[in-house]
């Protein structure tokens, strides 16, 4: 029963770590690749012999980079930390529930509080949501690309 119990919880905090992960790392991107479409579209407005076309590509240029700061200033300065602290939080659990699996003098009390931690985890209000792209990409992560040690499988 405590051996089930310890599968469960180590494949759901390791998607739950994997998908925190990913939700920094999705963020990181978008806000890379948005910086550089702004960028772009500033230096082909350079190049533009039409003056209608080069007016549209200068105010679509100013509005996506007054987007991109607006929406980086609303949460985008704490939110990967945040992402990044619980994605920590969730792996260490992970890496205590592995280690009660494979010591045979793992009481049953222990697998209990191990769960009752799991559970406060994802019951924690101040824990950042992990986005639906985070959470496919963690998926694709864990179950087909090999990024982790899926021992919970073995």
């Amino acid at each position: 029963m405590g051996k089930e119990l310890l599968l469960r919880l180590g494949e759901e905090t390791l998607h739950s770590a994997k998908g925190h992960f990913k939700a920094c790392d999705l963020r990181r991107w978008s806000l890379n690749t948005a910086t550089w479409v702004c960028f772009s579209f500033s230096i082909i407005s350079l190049g533009v012999d039409n003056h209608s076309f080069d007016i549209f590509l200068k105010m679509g240029a100013v509005i996506a980079s007054v987007g991109l700061l607006i929406w980086n200033e609303g949460n985008g300065k704490e939110y990967r930390s945040q992402q990044r602290q619980a994605g920590e939080k969730y792996l260490s659990l992970h890496k205590e529930i592995r280690e009660c699996y494979f010591l045979t003098s793992c009481e049953i009390d222990h697998v209990q509080k191990l769960s009752q931690k799991v559970i406060d985890y994802d019951n924690d209000s101040s824990r950042p949501e992990i986005p639906w792209l985070a959470r496919v990409w963690a998926r694709y992560a864990v179950e087909k690309s090999g990024e982790t040690d899926n021992w919970y499988k073995k």
